[in-house]
């Protein structure tokens, strides 16, 4: 008898609604059912055993419950399963709901499901009203291969939308990623991250302070300052945009890149880069640094694009008032191309070189390398020498139309100049410079010592004078004042990033 009033108290009470609207409650199902009355036609529900109830699309069950109204409000107990709309079931131990407001917290051993996604915790509140789970205590959320932990969150079930603050760090089959504040789709696998943020893919490392992934695409966009690095390569820039699987992007504000592998580094305000094959466009202005055998070369310019080919050799191109350095030449010219096939460099219009104490000036010249090493230089047009005597005042000087130089070991060794010849050389006795010998000829050589003119020869139509050195000072051939002033030093052009120095 006792167990037919106690169905019959449970199908009555599963017709009877708490509330109004969409704030609905009814009692589905318990095994005890006890009724308190009290002020105001106030009444409180104590229900034991196979409990369940219902609010319009959500079904919730438990061992027990407290249930009041007008208040709307219950707590449930032991085995707690919410079922909401047949796409999220949440699972926990103790359980309190306000129905007027829709929404309920739950404790102990949680777990959120949807078809995609497992979140587990120890404190959740859940708003029905946006479908919206928020958490307060570190909490792990797992799809497919990804687990995402994080000290505070939300995650919205309906958009699939997860906000992740405080010590947050993702781990997937393919990254791992730490950050203080994190947006997720799931839907997209897209990522938001802002504030310091690490990441880890395969055997490249990020930082940056905020910034998008689109792990399908391995799409990179980060901002506030950026970083990457990996075997044989660093990249910095104040944004970037990067394909991981591709290797290549753009760098904008502050760009570097250094490329151990092929031997350079670059800084630039803009950089498009393709790591392989190597191809590079950069602007405003552009440093280049590239390793030589036994020596580097410092170049800067306006715009630099660098191809390689497919024999694997880079063709560099310097572009609007370049200058470079190395230990054994320097140079001022307008525009710079090295063809590291064919180990050459090209400088043209009108570009000024130096070595040791001399001065090269020309229409164009052509430097020649040989395994990385000056082996050769060429310069055509109206030819310019001011070399350095050893009174520091004078120079001796000489022009002509055809130039080709020979180096050893780097140093600068002969040079043959065809064409009208013509020489100023000066007689230097304890340092002091006390006659000048003026000479024209077909063509002359010089041979060098340690950097200065050891040596002349001339022939075919020679002709020569002699004077004293008079007190008017320093006389030039056309062309030939030096500039050494202008001479480029490797302080301004390597690049300035402390990582690299």
């Amino acid at each position: 008898m006792r167990k037919a009033i106690q169905l019959c108290v449970a199908l009555f009470f599963s017709t009877v609604t708490i509330g109004w609207g969409q704030t609905k409650i009814q009692i589905l199902s318990s095994d005890i059912t006890d009724i308190t009355k009290g002020k105001f036609n106030s009444r409180t529900y104590y229900l034991r055993g196979n409990v369940g109830l219902k609010q319009d699309v959500a079904y919730m069950y438990c061992d027990s419950a407290v249930l009041r109204q007008p208040e709307n409000t219950f707590e449930a107990y032991g085995n707690v399963r919410i079922i909401q709309s047949d796409t999220v079931r949440i699972n926990g131990k103790e359980l309190f709901y306000l129905g007027d407001q829709r929404v309920f917290t739950i404790k102990k051993d949680v777990v959120l499901k949807t078809p995609s996604s497992r979140l587990a915790t120890t404190v959740l509140r859940y708003d029905r009203n946006n479908a919206t789970a928020y958490y307060l205590t570190r909490s792990t959320l797992e799809r497919k291969t990804l687990r995402l932990t994080s000290d505070v969150g939300s995650y919205n079930t309906d958009i699939d939308l997860v906000k992740l603050r405080g010590d947050v760090v993702a781990v997937d089959s393919s990254f791992m990623m730490n950050t203080d504040t994190l947006l997720y789709y799931p839907k997209r696998n897209v990522y938001d991250f802002a504030g310091p943020t690490t990441m880890v893919r395969d055997s490249t490392t990020l930082y940056c302070q905020q910034g998008t992934y689109k792990a399908d695409q391995t799409l990179l966009r980060l901002q506030g300052g950026a970083s990457m690095i990996s075997p044989g390569q660093f990249i910095k820039a104040s944004t970037l945009a990067y394909n991981l699987k591709a290797n290549s992007g753009e760098l904008q504000g502050q760009g570097l890149v250094a490329d151990t592998a092929q031997g350079f580094v670059l800084e630039g305000e803009y950089i498009k880069y393709i790591k392989s094959p190597v191809f590079v466009d950069a602007h405003f202005p552009v440093y280049y640094r590239q390793e030589m055998d036994g020596d580097t070369l410092y170049s800067k310019g306006d715009t630099l694009h660098i191809r390689e080919d497919s024999l694997g050799y880079k063709n560099v191109v310097l572009r609007n008032n370049t200058q470079f350095f190395s230990s054994d030449f320097q140079g001022i010219s307008p525009n710079f191309n090295y063809n590291e096939g064919k180990e050459e460099l090209a400088l043209y219009p009108s570009p000024t070189l130096w070595s040791d104490k001399n001065q090269f000036a020309s229409d164009s010249a052509a430097l020649k390398l040989k395994e990385d090493r000056l082996d050769s230089l060429f310069m055509v047009g109206l030819v310019r020498i001011a070399s350095q005597t050893d009174d520091s005042i004078y120079f001796d000087q000489t022009i002509g139309k055809f130039l080709r130089g020979n180096f050893n070991e780097g140093q600068l060794k002969t040079i043959r100049l065809d064409g009208n010849a013509q020489n100023y050389l000066h007689n230097v006795s304890n340092g002091e410079a006390i006659g000048l010998n003026n000479s024209t000829c077909s063509w002359l050589q010089l041979n060098f010592e340690e950097g200065t003119v050891s040596r002349i020869r001339m022939a075919k139509d020679v002709q020569a004078t002699y004077r004293p050195i008079e007190d008017g000072g320093p006389q030039w051939l056309e062309g030939c004042k030096p500039n050494f002033n202008l001479r480029p030093e490797k302080a301004i052009l390597r690049p300035q990033d402390a990582f690299l120095k």
